[in-house]
């Protein structure tokens, strides 16, 4: 597989990674539960988990093989200068932020086992975690502009 078949396979990977993440929080801003004993009640567990843990998973993979497609064949020695540096500056700030992203999807994924349910507004019973799901989604969202920032600055040809 050329480096045009991993950027396919990477940005296909990036898209799942996306959509599983907005599955998972639509799913757990629908577990709630109505009732009125007590300040507490329980839930099921939620599939939310499952998409979160596949989110984690395809987030990592992703980042994996962007990072082959980018260090890949020498390319950071053919780079020069401020490009070089922009390049290398956007690789290590995604890869931080895709560890934060998948370690958000895991916690989001931990809030759809079974458990409890505080009272929120009225009877209404809702299991927090929505919100850690949409910041992960959008984190990723970032890493994967500064994976194909730091591509684009690689892989550019310059046009003198």
């Amino acid at each position: 597989m050329g480096k045009k078949g991993i950027m396919v396979v990477t940005s296909i990977l990036a898209v799942m990674t996306i959509v599983f993440g907005v599955i998972s929080a639509i799913l757990l801003a629908l577990k709630h539960h109505q009732d009125d004993r007590g300040e507490f009640s329980t839930y099921r567990r939620s599939p939310a988990m499952t998409c979160g843990v596949v989110a984690a998973v395809l987030a990592s993979m992703t980042q994996i093989l962007a990072s082959v497609a980018i260090c890949c064949c020498g390319a950071w020695r053919r780079t020069k200068g401020a490009k070089r540096i922009a390049a290398v500056v956007f690789f290590i700030i995604s890869w931080v932020l895709a560890v934060i992203a998948v370690l958000l999807f895991l916690a989001g994924g931990m809030l759809g086992f079974e458990g409890s349910a505080k009272k929120t507004v009225g009877n209404a019973r809702i299991v927090g975690g929505v919100g850690i799901f949409v910041i992960a989604t959008f984190l990723f969202l970032v890493v994967a502009a500064l994976e194909v920032a730091s591509y684009r600055l690689v892989r550019k040809k310059d046009h003198y």
